[in-house]
């Protein structure tokens, strides 16, 4: 295929034109904004960066010697200094470091926000500003943005048609996994370019170059930024920002610090002179969402087993394990190369699997919410591009894995994969290098670390065993290692393949089983529901909801015929759902008879009315609602 003509702009002024003009400095930035680029144009400039890597810079060099390979893309994850990394060469290149650069003109632009339909226009608009002037190198932040057409289109024979040029160098800006799409996959267009990945520099060269930019911070903003402030925001931004890299996410942290002290200086009057270690946690905490007591580790000591217990009723079994293991997470005395947790909660559907999960979650993780995953919509194979994400090539792939972007969002994640037994078997796949060695990495190569989550898989598979060898009195052991033989035995209904491999059930750390509930569990859920529902309706609607103890009775032992009836099927659930119909549906009834007497009443009572007769065993054999809305009194107040 013919390579196609090279066009440029009629002339270099319409070039300027389109660009915005650019401004020849030395010794100072000159910044233009235009049609979503940002030009910095510089020859000569004061040195900012005192650090030197001579390795890294002495194969720029070698790169930008060369007759037709000569052009270079560095990449490298957010905040890694790929910025810095040119803006150096363009100092040491100012400072006849290095001879063959010394005449060299250094043109920085910012690509990052231009789309599909200006790419072209971009494109033509360099190379005309390059020929004009000669020796120049284009720096260019976000290359990967001129490789994109409308449409799905590609501007690589024009990028190629561009490299083949004597008087046009590129240094691209990009991610490693952009690098793999657009340039490492195409041996047509790799033959003109090298590439340099920069890699994070150790905690010690991080802490130095933190402080070198403390200084100028300090300057800037006229504060004082305390040592032990920049060793915090060098500490926490390791723990916590795992989407980022230093150096660039411990300034950044410094950085809001200054500028959330300059705000409370100048605009709320208070008087802020230093930057101390609370105010980096004060920072890192709005900037991450992770409460501020949690980052400063000045959280009060949890209970975990008096506060699950009063969340979580009938299945004290589960509640003490859990417990257990959360207080050997805190005292920090797992497992370092795994995930903090991996649990299979296993019984019927209601029982309180998933309640219990929610409850982990508001108490171990740091944004308090739970990572839910249907597994029964990973019932196909290539469902597993929702956990790692979709292979380079198709759509949304720079968008990555799900699993990745949460577990770097929050490292104290808590994840359900909910319904494990229905998801197709390569899903787990993943899951096998994650549960064992404590690190995923999905399709862009951006990899993420597990080593603080947890993680709960619930089944119902087995449910029926768990149930039958409760009521025969079977120890927890004999019926923890029937659930694992059942899941052992599971297959996937698409596939037919087993779900669960020997391995995969291996690097589960504990079964936890779910009895069924019995009733005085059912009058439990009862209470907790109904409290959660007066709640609401005085929040929302200022009504104070009262129900009798002989209406609470009634409407659990109605939920444990139900649930009993079903084989157990229904679960707790079954309670908010009579709750609802006869309580909630009630008051409305009564409230389209009168609807001046609702709103002018503050209390309503219910009750049950003398015509209801709590059941023996041939209840059972009755219709489903042995206790209907016409038995339930009302009162108002």
């Amino acid at each position: 295929m013919n390579e196609p003509e090279v066009t440029t702009r009629p002339s270099i002024n319409s070039a300027f034109e389109f660009l915005s003009e650019l401004m020849p400095a030395k010794n100072i930035t000159t910044r233009i904004q235009q049609a979503g680029i940002e030009k910095s144009y510089f020859v000569s400039r004061e040195r900012q960066d005192k650090f030197l890597n001579e390795t890294l810079f002495q194969r720029v060099a070698r790169v930008l010697h060369r007759k037709l390979d000569r052009h270079l893309i560095i990449t490298g994850q957010t905040g890694i200094g790929k910025t810095a990394t040119v803006h150096e060469l363009a100092w040491l290149a100012s400072h006849n470091e290095f001879p063959f650069l010394s005449q060299r003109t250094f043109l920085w632009f910012d690509c990052s926000a231009v789309g599909p339909e200006d790419s072209r226009g971009c494109l033509e608009s360099l190379m005309a500003v390059a020929q004009e002037q000669s020796d120049t190198v284009l720096c260019i932040q976000g290359f990967s943005t001129l490789f994109h057409r409308p449409n799905g289109g590609s501007n690589k024979p024009l990028i190629k048609a561009a490299a083949r040029r004597p008087e046009i160098q590129f240094i691209g800006l990009m991610q490693p996994w952009e690098y793999n799409d657009l340039i490492g996959g195409d041996s047509h267009i790799r033959e003109f370019f090298n590439q340099i990945e920069l890699s994070e520099p150790d905690e010690s060269t991080t802490l130095e170059i933190t402080e070198q930019e403390a200084t100028r911070l300090s300057q800037f903003y006229g504060l004082k930024i305390a040592p032990s402030a920049i060793q915090r925001a060098v500490n926490l931004s390791s723990s916590y920002l795992f989407q980022e890299s230093q150096p660039g996410k411990s300034i950044k942290i410094l950085k809001r610090a200054c500028e959330d002290a300059q705000f409370e200086h100048s605009q709320l009057g208070k008087c802020v002179d230093e930057i101390t270690p609370s105010r980096i946690d004060s920072a890192l905490s709005e900037y991450t969402g992770i409460p501020q007591e949690t980052i400063s580790g000045t959280s009060e000591d949890v209970d975990y087993l008096t506060a699950l217990s009063s969340l979580v009723v009938g299945q004290n079994g589960p509640v003490t394990d859990i417990a257990s293991e959360l207080q050997m997470v805190k005292a920090g005395l797992t497992d370092p190369g795994k995930p903090a947790g991996v649990y299979l909660f296993a019984g019927m559907t209601g029982v309180g699997k998933t309640e219990l999960a929610r409850r982990v979650a508001e108490f171990y993780s740091g944004t308090r919410r739970l990572n839910t995953y249907t597994m029964g919509n990973f019932s196909e194979s290539h469902s597993v591009s929702g956990i790692i994400g979709v292979p380079p090539g198709y759509v949304g792939h720079e968008s990555g894995g799900r699993l990745i972007n949460e577990l770097n969002s929050d490292p104290y994640a808590v994840f359900l994969l909910d319904e494990a037994e229905k998801a197709h078997p390569n899903v787990w796949k993943p899951f096998l290098n994650l549960f064992d060695e404590g690190w995923i990495v999905d399709q862009r190569g951006v990899k993420a670390y597990a080593d603080r989550a947890i993680f709960i898989l619930t089944t119902n598979a087995g449910s029926d065993a768990i149930s039958q060898m409760v009521r025969s009195n079977k120890s927890m052991d004999e019926i923890e290692e029937r659930v694992k033989q059942t899941l052992s035995r599971v297959r996937q209904e698409r596939s037919s393949q087993p779900v669960f491999t020997p391995q995969f059930l291996a690097r589960i750390q504990r079964t936890v089983v779910f009895a069924p509930l019995d009733e005085e569990a059912m009058l439990r859920i009862t209470r907790l529901i109904l409290k959660r529902v007066a709640t609401t309706w005085l929040d929302r609607r200022d009504k104070n909801i009262t129900v009798s103890e002989s209406l609470i009775s009634a409407i659990a032992q109605e939920a444990y015929r139900r649930n009993d009836k079903s084989g157990g099927k229904e679960g707790g659930r079954i309670i908010r759902k009579l709750i609802s119909e006869l309580i909630e549906r009630r008051i409305q009834e009564e409230t389209l008879k009168d609807k001046q007497r609702y709103h002018s009443t503050s209390s309503i009572n219910l009750g049950l009315s003398q015509s209801f007769h709590s059941g023996n065993e041939s209840d059972l054999d009755r219709d489903p609602v042995s206790i209907s809305r016409d038995m339930v009194t009302i009162t108002w107040s």
